[in-house]
């Protein structure tokens, strides 16, 4: 039986045994008070990211909530900004560095790229055949061009890569991360995170004082002075935020640990499907796909419970003061 067909079983398998789980949503204890999205965005959300949203009119939605009128095409995705530089991918392999509108550098790949960042002249990627490239954009130069292996599944929170010094430090599609000299393009090593068969995009990866953190679906690997360590667990998200480490979890449960993985405490919303979180001051805002806000503070108490006048049932991305579903605002105040 060749890869194909056993792939095909298996993720029919899968789909067939959900069809006889009975599934359980959150029901909340109490409701503190209610609450309505009260402002709009010229057009529904299209495409979205971690990093940044685009519109149904071309437009993109950034994480501090302005919008750029781009004018993209329905399959041009937006990957984020840095230095004030937007990264727009398309599904050709097409790719442009936008600056203030205008076309800063562009490039065109084998396949799509799914997560890029850039540093001075540097260009980071990943594509969708799980490829990793470096390019210096002054030169127009390929430092690497480097095939990792096979993956079968892309996560819409996929992570960015990241650059450190003289390090680059690049998620992958299948569970690792490549640690590469930035100047020369060599890699240096690569480190396992997970080693599932499916869904094993990194979808987290952060770098704090010397303390490198990287997440699949199944794990959270911390690499530091002192060691490795994992946390494995059935992750939805993952927030750094005040020292601490907040792990949403697919079953609805809230863990925090320390930057050393040891667990602090945690909070059961049973059954709750995480949509998003907002840190913002002293207090996190949770929202969950059913129709709620958790607004608690930084140790998951003092919770209050709030009922939004619409569940998540479309395309939402959570902005650094804002969250927005479909065409409306939820601001933060």
């Amino acid at each position: 039986m060749n890869l194909k067909i056993c792939i095909t079983l298996s993720l029919a398998i899968f789909i067939l045994a959900g069809c006889y789980t009975k599934r359980e949503y959150y029901e909340p204890e109490f409701i503190s008070k209610n609450m309505s999205f009260k402002n709009y965005l010229d057009s529904s959300l299209h495409q979205t990211s971690k990093y940044g949203a685009v519109l149904d009119n071309g437009s993109v939605l950034l994480k501090n909530g302005e919008v750029i009128e781009l004018n993209l095409n329905k399959d041009d995705n937006f990957l984020g900004k840095y230095q004030d530089k937007l990264l727009v991918a398309s599904i050709d392999g097409s790719f442009k560095v936008l600056l203030d509108k205008d076309e800063y550098y562009t490039t065109k790949f084998k396949t799509r790229i799914v997560s890029a960042s850039i540093n001075d002249n540097y260009l980071a990627a990943l594509s969708v055949d799980n490829t990793i490239y470096l390019i210096d954009m002054i030169s127009d130069q390929m430092l690497l061009e480097y095939n990792i292996g096979p993956s079968y599944a892309i996560d819409a929170k996929m992570a960015n890569p990241i650059f450190l010094n003289s390090i680059t430090v690049y998620p992958t599609l299948d569970g690792k991360i490549m640690i590469v000299d930035t100047a020369s393009g060599r890699i240096l090593r690569d480190a396992i995170v997970s080693s599932e068969p499916f869904f094993n995009n990194i979808i987290f990866l952060d770098l704090l004082g010397d303390k490198m953190f990287a997440a699949s679906a199944t794990k959270l690997m911390v690499i530091a002075p002192e060691g490795v360590k994992h946390y494995d667990g059935q992750i939805k998200d993952v927030l750094i935020y005040a020292n601490k480490i907040y792990i949403f979890l697919k079953d609805g449960m809230v863990e925090i640990l320390d930057l050393d993985l040891n667990k602090i405490s945690s909070k059961n919303f049973k059954f709750a499907i995480f949509s998003g979180v907002i840190p913002k001051d002293d207090k996190l805002y949770i929202f969950e796909k059913t129709g709620y806000m958790f607004i608690t503070d930084l140790n998951l108490e003092n919770l209050e419970i709030i009922e939004l006048n619409s569940k998540i049932s479309k395309k939402s991305f959570t902005g650094a003061n804002a969250f927005y579903y479909d065409d409306e605002i939820l601001e933060l105040k």
